[in-house]
């Protein structure tokens, strides 16, 4: 990872790894509930958008806001 498992990130690893065994497969939204209409709002203009954890990792793999 690439975000610090600290504060809010310092859970279990099956609260994100939902597969066990599998640490490719993870979802943010046990946490971070997104509503779904929202996100896509707010990333309209965002070529590749998907809503998605696997997606959302790509360009918030700081575990932080836009860009990071």
């Amino acid at each position: 990872t690439q975000f610090p498992l600290s504060g809010p990130h310092d859970a279990s690893c099956s609260t994100c790894h939902t597969t066990q065994g599998n640490f490719t497969a993870f979802t943010c939204f046990q946490c971070h509930a997104h509503d779904q209409s929202r996100m896509d709002e707010r990333h309209a203009g965002v070529a590749g958008y998907v809503y998605d954890s696997r997606a959302c990792y790509q360009c918030h793999a700081s575990g932080r806001g836009e860009g990071g």
